[in-house]
């Protein structure tokens, strides 16, 4: 899967001066995506622990289903456990609430079609690593592909984030809406 196309990404964001008041819900989604950014770094470190040799593929999928709170199986059916049910909640509540209110600003529907379509690149990488971390247990020679594959997911995560953080703030603060 090629790598999310910062350059293609419709930008918006510096036509508006926020008080600070109206910064806060893009300062509570930075947060958000620090708690996803932290659980990341954990993943990473487990992937790490089992190409040294100090941990097993058990311990890799139990950091990646570790990172969410318990969902119905239904609402996760076909997703990579823990950590896909955890941002497939948070970016289901952005595709379904946040991301139709701020298309009512013109100037921002390209932007929330943008990142709507990045979820799908997001999940696709979440099921790649989930069902990498399940074969690794199976064959340990795979762990460089799990490697590489939790590697691919916090890039284009982050810089997913990175934009989203950037070019939301401004319509969540004109429309005072929550995080």
């Amino acid at each position: 899967m090629p790598p999310i196309d910062d350059a293609s990404r419709p930008r918006v964001a510096g036509s508006v001066d926020l008080t600070p008041r109206q910064r806060m819900a893009g300062d509570h989604l930075r947060m958000i995506h620090d708690h996803f950014r932290g659980q990341l770094a954990a993943l990473t470190r487990a992937v790490g622990s089992l190409l040294d040799g100090s941990g097993d593929a058990g311990a890799v999928r139990a950091e990646v289903h570790a990172l969410a709170p318990a969902l119905s199986a239904q609402q996760v059916a076909g997703l990579c456990g823990q950590v896909c049910r955890f941002l497939t909640m948070h970016h289901g509540i952005e595709d379904r609430n946040l991301f139709p209110a701020v298309a009512v600003l013109e100037e921002y529907a390209p932007v929330v079609a943008r990142l709507a379509e990045e979820h799908l690149v997001v999940h696709a990488h979440l099921e790649r690593v989930d069902d990498l971390a399940v074969a690794v247990a199976a064959d340990p020679t795979r762990a460089d592909e799990l490697l590489q594959a939790v590697s691919d997911l916090r890039a284009d995560l982050e810089s997913h984030f990175a934009y989203e953080e950037v070019e939301m703030t401004e319509p969540l603060g004109l429309l005072g809406l929550g995080v």
